[in-house]
């Protein structure tokens, strides 16, 4: 259970728009969808005929420090993209996200006890690798972010020495990038876009890894993750890619842990059971 003072509920109840039992401008059904990138679970079957803004407080009550601190990035990130900030003083809102972060950070930790530590002979800067993280967010178009994330996933790749190449086209792809783990070519996908990753999106990746050498593998690196309809769809199909999300890499940076053990943890998991996505929080 997540322990907050009375300024900080105050301060979620500002920001988020909570006072009419609204939560910003969700619907019933996009607030639901949400809430399933923050938690596994149905929020509207585990908090019946409650109102969206008494759920998100039964949720805050309820829920580990990892998952408030989670919510609260999510739901800024959403504010941010569809400019639903432009009424909120920003000084509260960059207090929540501080605060968000460091719930996030918080918990995490407690759920990361099976991770091993990063490699002491890597000098990792984890707090330059997350404030370029954030800035992407500062970046004025959508095109602009998506250049700056692929630029800064070369240099996070760089950063745990990993032998990275920038992004190349061959004679029929466009390749975002490569590199080699545990002696396999990894092609990178980067998608730093707030609509849902598609089924196209994961075929048209795979099918690029399919056409290359048997042992090439990838990595779908992604702002918003996929429906889970859509990653079962590709459950136990052989499949050669993982995803990444820009969430997973903020809680490795806050958490100061190796990029490789956790893309080696989550092929390893690809490998035993077939399903593509398994959350940084949960990897063994």
């Amino acid at each position: 259970m997540a322990i907050l003072s009375f300024q900080e509920k105050q301060l979620i109840e500002k920001v988020f728009g909570m006072g009419g039992g609204y939560v910003l401008n969700f619907t019933n059904r996009e607030f639901e969808e949400f809430m399933k990138d923050v938690v596994s679970y149905n929020i509207y079957q585990k908090y019946p005929g409650l109102s969206k803004a008494k759920m998100l407080r039964r949720f805050i009550e309820d829920e580990s420090d990892a998952y408030v601190g989670k919510m609260i990035i999510l739901l800024i990130n959403y504010m941010k993209s569809n400019s639903l900030d432009k009424n909120i003083a920003q000084e509260d809102i960059v207090r929540l996200y501080d605060f968000g972060r460091k719930k996030l950070g918080k918990g995490s930790v407690s759920h990361q006890n099976t991770i091993t530590s990063p490699n002491n002979a890597l000098k990792v800067d984890f707090e330059h690798l997350k404030r370029d993280l954030l800035n992407i967010e500062k970046k004025q178009t959508q095109q602009q972010k998506g250049y700056a994330f692929e630029i800064y996933l070369k240099h996070l790749f760089e950063a745990f020495n990993l032998d990275v190449r920038a992004s190349y086209r061959t004679e029929n792809d466009q390749i975002d990038g490569s590199f080699i783990l545990n002696g396999n070519t990894v092609l990178i996908e980067a998608k730093y876009r707030t609509t849902e990753i598609s089924k196209d999106d994961l075929l048209l990746f795979s099918h690029k890894i399919e056409t290359k050498s048997p042992f090439t593998k990838g990595v779908f690196v992604t702002l918003s993750r996929p429906s889970d309809k859509i990653i079962e769809y590709f459950y136990d199909k052989s499949s050669r890619f993982i995803l990444f999300t820009v969430e997973e890499i903020y809680i490795l940076l806050e958490n100061k842990i190796s990029l490789i053990n956790i893309l080696t943890k989550k092929f390893r998991h690809l490998e035993e059971t077939g399903n593509i996505f398994h959350h940084v929080m949960y990897l063994r």
